[in-house]
């Protein structure tokens, strides 16, 4: 499968999701990682603050996920909403995973600070989704994507988990 990053990285894997066990491929976009989580930036979607929390080995369900995975998970999940808290100042936040069949399951969180109106909160992705080509054009909201990026570099530097 082959796609384009929101970053115009080119990449081609057999699983989207393997990407980030890959130091060679999506660069632009991370934030964090430990020996078995992935953060970063959604690589698809240019929303300032929307982060994927994804595993460092292929898992396409929740249930092949074991403990040490899940409770890292958890503390990751805090951390993340803390950070949000401090960069955006945004309380609150809208979270979803993903299983697929033969995928890779992930983790993601959007800020909700206003960038994008959300009429439902049953559709928070979708709406998000549906500005992609308006927020890619938008120089000033990639400016906003990078700064959100560096910010939870910041922020995530300081923090030592099983890394």
């Amino acid at each position: 499968m082959k796609f384009t990053t929101i970053f115009g990285e080119v990449i081609d894997t057999p699983c989207a999701g393997c990407v980030v066990a890959d130091a060679t491929k999506f660069k632009q976009g991370r934030i964090f990682q430990t020996k078995l989580w992935d953060l970063s930036q959604d690589f698809e979607i240019p929303y300032p603050g929307m982060v994927v929390l994804s595993p460092m080995r292929h898992a396409s369900n929740y249930m092949d996920l074991n403990d040490e995975e899940l409770k890292e998970l958890r503390q990751l999940m805090i951390l993340v909403k803390k950070a949000v808290l401090k960069i955006f100042g945004c309380p609150k936040l809208a979270y979803m995973f993903y299983e697929k069949p033969d995928g890779h399951i992930h983790f993601v969180v959007i800020p909700l600070h206003g960038l994008v109106e959300i009429k439902d909160k049953y559709s928070v992705l979708g709406e998000v989704m549906s500005q992609t080509p308006m927020l890619l054009k938008d120089k000033e909201n990639m400016e906003r994507v990078f700064r959100a990026i560096d910010d939870f570099k910041k922020y995530f530097e300081k923090i030592s988990l099983s890394k």
